[in-house]
């Protein structure tokens, strides 16, 4: 028996631009229960805006985090073998198992698990209080990736596992020619799957920041979108039109470019995030029918996705620290490592969830 502190401690937005840490009682452990010891968790886009005020339809206080690793220190009586004390784990998504959706294998389409936007609970926080030093979680919302994974990277099971969801929607194919528009801590996640489904991959950029880091992962073209006219520059390319475009960025231009990037017949848009404010897209529905273009919207990932994910992080086919901004701060200090998220340009930033 691993030795437990008496408390976990949390960090919680309490109202915009507002992060403090809490405590809770240190729960009980149940046979099919795993307690992990939290080692980092990412500051994802949503945890971002929610603190900055742009998505406060969650509610507050809000206690969220879900970009997280850790290190199974203890488990109960009935927990599989195939998670052993000592293991690098993740939290993964899988639904209730009984609904319609689920039966038919679309987890992320559960009607009978509650979301972020659910009510908050008995002690008033929203969320699964996943900025903390310790988490129990039963056995089956778990999922090892390899210990040679930094854990900073390793908290990308769920952002890869989304990618994984949309590369599979838009049913990317080896050889195709995949443009990403946007080379933020998304994009580049999206050019690192796609080329691992065996496309080749182009991506547009304007920010210089983010134009290297493309181009420092080695095998995409990578167009300077405001040097260049990036819907030209990808004809050209391709000798027409790509095959798939995934804009990556939620912008009324990036879906416009996108549109006009596609090749003559049977291309596919995927919007893969949401935008704030709402985007437009504008298209014809006439060309629309005659092209026969794909327009693909996604969002959330099921459970093979996750396992997929986990597959592709722990190979190393997929390298996340291209995603991060190298900040690290401890757990003490989430307010300052929002503050530095919610700078327009900056990548993933980490919190050590050990340092309380």
């Amino acid at each position: 028996m691993a030795q437990l502190p008496d408390k976990i401690t949390f960090g919680a937005i309490m109202e915009p631009k507002v992060a403090e840490l809490h405590q809770y009682d240190f729960p009980v452990v149940g046979p099919e229960d795993v307690v992990i010891k939290m080692l980092t968790n990412n500051i994802c886009t949503t945890d971002y805006q929610h603190w900055a005020g742009l998505r406060n339809h969650q509610g507050f206080p809000m206690a969220g985090g879900h970009e997280w690793a850790g290190i199974i220190v203890d488990k109960g009586k009935d927990v599989i073998s195939d998670l052993e004390i000592g293991m690098q784990v993740g939290l993964m998504s899988n639904g209730c198992g009984m609904c319609f959706n689920c039966r038919h294998g679309r987890t992320s389409d559960c009607t009978n698990t509650k979301g972020r936007n659910a009510g908050p609970g008995p002690d008033g926080f929203r969320g699964n209080k996943c900025f903390a030093n310790y988490l129990v979680f039963n056995q089956n919302r778990i999922l090892h990736i390899s210990n040679d994974i930094p854990p900073a990277q390793a908290g990308f099971l769920e952002p890869v596992a989304t990618v994984v969801r949309g590369i599979k929607k838009v049913n990317v194919k080896p050889m195709e020619d995949v443009v990403i528009i946007g080379a933020g801590t998304m994009g580049l996640v999206n050019a690192q799957v796609a080329k691992a489904w065996g496309a080749r991959v182009i991506i547009t950029e304007i920010d210089p920041k983010k134009l290297e880091r493309a181009r420092s992962m080695g095998f995409a073209d990578v167009v300077d979108a405001k040097a260049n006219d990036p819907v030209e520059a990808v004809k050209d390319l391709t000798g027409g039109g790509a095959d798939c475009v995934i804009a990556a960025v939620g912008a009324t231009i990036a879906y416009k470019q996108g549109y006009q990037m596609l090749k003559p017949l049977r291309g596919r848009l995927s919007l893969f995030p949401a935008g704030f404010p709402k985007p437009e897209l504008q298209v014809d529905p006439n060309e629309l029918h005659y092209r026969k273009i794909e327009i693909i919207g996604t969002i959330g990932a099921d459970t093979v996705d996750f396992v997929d994910s986990a597959t592709l992080i722990s190979k190393r086919l997929v390298d996340c620290s291209y995603s991060l901004e190298g900040a690290v701060f401890p757990l003490r200090d989430l307010q300052k490592a929002y503050e530095l998220a919610a700078t327009p340009g900056t990548y993933r930033v980490t919190v050590d969830l050990q340092g309380v």
